[in-house]
Parts: C-alpha cells; sequence; structure tokens
C-alpha cells in the first residue's frame, strides 16, 4: 500500500516532466492530463520552496485510479483505507481524495491490515457510555485521524445484575439499591460494581458478610479485552499504558475529559507502534 503519511507530500500538476519546479516536500506528483497518472517523484538537492524534479516512476495512471466524487475528510486515514478498499474493484488499485480544504491524497493498493483496531471497554448506566460518547467525539471533530485506528465499543450493560439482593456503587446508575443511598439490611448482599465499591462497602459495613461482583474492565472476564483496548477506571493510581490478559491497553480517570482522553489514545498508538 501506498497512502503518504501526509497530504503535504502530495503534488499535482496539468502537465509534469522530468525538470519542472515542484514544490520542495513533493514525495508524488498527481499529473491531471488528458489521461491521470500518479508518480513517485525525487527533486534535485537544493534550497528554496522550488526544486526541479529529478525523476518520476510511475504508479498508476488511466483506469487504475479513480477519483472520489465528494471531499472528505483526507486526514481520517482508516476511514480513508477502508473506503479505497471497498472501491478498489476490477482494474482499480489507486483512490483519490479530496478534502473540503482543497488538499488531495490517495490511497494506492489499500491494505486493511495497517489499520488497528482498538476496543474501548466501558460499563452503562449511565448512558451513553461516556468513554464512548468522547471518542465518537473526537473521531468526528479529526482529533484522532492521523493515527490509523478504528474503534470498536464493547459495554457491559449492568442492568443483567439487578435483583433484590443486590447494591450497585451509586444512584448515578438509575439502578436499583445503591450503596450511597440505602442501608444494607437484607443478610449477604451482593455488590455489584469495582473494587472501589467493595471497599466502601467494608468501611460502611465493616465484618458483614457479602458477596461480590467485579465489573471492572481488567477483572472481569466478561468484559475482558481480545485486542488492543482502552478503559476507564476510578483509581487514578492505574492510569495509563498496562496490559489485561496479555493485551496492550491504556486506562483512563473515570471523570477525565476528551483532551486526556485523546493524549491516552495517542500515548497507546506510539506504544503499540513500538511493539
Amino acid at each position: 500500500m501506498i497512502f503518504p503519511d501526509d497530504y503535504k507530500y502530495v503534488g499535482t500538476a496539468l502537465d509534469a516532466r522530468p525538470g519542472d519546479p515542484i514544490y520542495f516536500s513533493t514525495r508524488y506528483l498527481i499529473h491531471f492530463g488528458d489521461e491521470i497518472t500518479i508518480y513517485t517523484a525525487e527533486t534535485e538537492p537544493g534550497k528554496g520552496f522550488m526544486r526541479k524534479v529529478r525523476s518520476m516512476e510511475p504508479i498508476a495512471s488511466g483506469d487504475e485510479i479513480l477519483e472520489y466524487p465528494e471531499k472528505i475528510d483526507t486526514r481520517s486515514r482508516a476511514n480513508l483505507i477502508e473506503l479505497a478498499f471497498s472501491l478498489c474493484k476490477g482494474g482499480v488499485n489507486t483512490v483519490i481524495f479530496k478534502g473540503p480544504d482543497e488538499h488531495v491524497t490517495f490511497v494506492h493498493e489499500p491494505d486493511l491490515s495497517a489499520i488497528t483496531e482498538i476496543e474501548i471497554l466501558d460499563v452503562v448506566p449511565p448512558r451513553p457510555s461516556w468513554l464512548v460518547c468522547v471518542i465518537e467525539n473526537l473521531e468526528t471533530a479529526g482529533v484522532l485521524g492521523d493515527l490509523t485506528l478504528k474503534f470498536k465499543s464493547r459495554v457491559l450493560d449492568l442492568r443483567r445484575y439487578e435483583d433484590e439482593d443486590v447494591y450497585f456503587p451509586c444512584t448515578a446508575s438509575g439502578l436499583g439499591r445503591s450503596l450511597d443511598s440505602d442501608r444494607v439490611e437484607i443478610a449477604n448482599p451482593l455488590i455489584v460494581g469495582c473494587e472501589v465499591s467493595r471497599e466502601v462497602f467494608r468501611d460502611m459495613y465493616p465484618g458483614k458478610e457479602h458477596r461480590f461482583l467485579n465489573t471492572c474492565p481488567l477483572s472481569n472476564d466478561v468484559l475482558a479485552p481480545k485486542g488492543p483496548f482502552i478503559t476507564r477506571c476510578c483509581k487514578s493510581e492505574r492510569s495509563g499504558i498496562t496490559r489485561s490478559k496479555g493485551h496492550l491497553g491504556v486506562v483512563v480517570h473515570w471523570g477525565d475529559g476528551a483532551p486526556k482522553i485523546a493524549e491516552a489514545i495517542r500515548c497507546l498508538a506510539e506504544e503499540l507502534k513500538r511493539e
């Protein structure tokens, strides 16, 4: 697959010949003549913004190339790869995309394996999942587009555990009884929540017998990661890069907002590159 790292490496021309001056950062040149041709371009060494073309090697031309008819976010790399893959049929092996800002890029012989899938592990209610909602907004805003990531939501619905002897952490869930608003008077209750929930219960009812179901994605087999992941935890000391079930992931604090979640995803992407 050839997919320029940045659209600044892609130049366009109505005529393209060795010896012509082109912008110094150009590595690929799209010739929009009677027949579209895409070249790799190498410039002569020198100074200044414009450099002479030393060599041009064709990548694709003519019927091998499809121009996507709509303007699209050219920074959303995973989306462009998937879109190009769906369009490369028959003899087509290359798709040219243009953004709302008129910048142009292309994907040649798209390879879906270049996209890394990240699992979003979270629990509901409250609804919607805060982590899923924030990441969807970050994607829509184009904040993560350069990372070539796609996200898969895996959300545990706590309603499956509702019962007469169950206590949830707090009233924010809107589920049954909760430790912050109801007295625990029944024998051997089931505490459904994270480790902090159990600690709160033990502080409130020292020595009282109880059962515990850990809903934390890092401790719950139902929500155990199956690949790279992001999740959240109410223990701030757990924040950062971690491993669970052999998979690399990142933990954000329960109440973190968009900037910190975006930063965490970037850190995870860097760690995945190192591996």
